[in-house]
């Protein structure tokens, strides 16, 4: 397989997905703010110019496979690996409830926490970045009660609805951890520690047989000591 990421929320997404599900795959990492995702070779793959990307030359049916969106490349892999999906059916119920939940309703928050506080042409109002941080937690929360109740946020077994979770976590950690959720603290780092993920900023991926990037692409001291950390810790001036 072939992974086209970046060091945003996004890519880290599909880069876990990769290791987790233990696919041998070669990962591009892509400078966003150099514009490679609109570059005309790119494109060709996946012409909205987002990342990620994973092409598949196995998908269904033996047939090749170009998939986007990382929510789309977690479940892809996870199913077709027989991982992460408990069988469960209760279990399986509450992982695509908290799939639902983080895809459409906490990962857009955080965006828009981000991008109101960074990217606009204008100063926003505070209130109006408070308004997002407010609901963010709000929608934490639920977890954390959860977490209360289960080492992970479906039952006894980390799902792709934890791992697909993490990254929105971790790109506003300060913000979680200071409302006081510590059952969510608690489940990231376990959902972390000691599996293949390693929290640096992103995780290590062991599957991966190789890993190209820009050589001018800025490199977190992390990576500069563990040369095998993936894509995932790459730090990405966009979001």
């Amino acid at each position: 397989m072939e992974l086209y990421t970046a060091g945003t929320g996004n890519g880290q997404r599909a880069a876990i997905a990769v290791n987790e599900c233990g696919v041998p795959c070669t990962m591009h990492v892509l400078n966003l703010a150099q514009g490679d995702q609109k570059k005309p070779d790119y494109l060709k793959i996946n012409p909205t110019a987002r990342i990620p990307t994973l092409i598949d030359p196995h998908g269904p049916g033996g047939e090749p496979l170009t998939l986007i969106q990382s929510w789309a490349i977690l479940y892809y892999l996870a199913e077709k690996t027989g991982r992460l999906i408990p069988s469960d059916p209760l279990a399986r119920a509450r992982t695509y409830q908290w799939l639902g939940e983080a895809a459409s309703d906490m990962a857009p928050t955080a965006q828009n926490i981000f991008f109101l506080g960074n990217r606009m042409p204008e100063k926003v109002p505070e209130s109006a970045i408070k308004f997002y941080e407010d609901r963010l937690v709000t929608q934490f929360r639920a977890g954390d009660e959860q977490l209360a109740r289960t080492p992970y946020l479906t039952g006894d077994e980390i799902t792709v609805a934890d791992l697909g979770l993490y990254p929105i976590y971790a790109g506003r950690k300060a913000l979680i951890d200071g409302a006081g959720l510590k059952n969510v603290t608690a489940g990231a780092s376990a959902s972390a520690r000691g599996r293949a993920c390693r929290k640096a900023c992103g995780w290590r991926v062991d599957a991966c047989v190789s890993l190209t990037r820009p050589a001018d692409t800025p490199i977190t001291a992390a990576m500069a000591a563990r040369p095998n950390l993936c894509a995932c810790i790459i730090s990405s001036p966009a979001f």
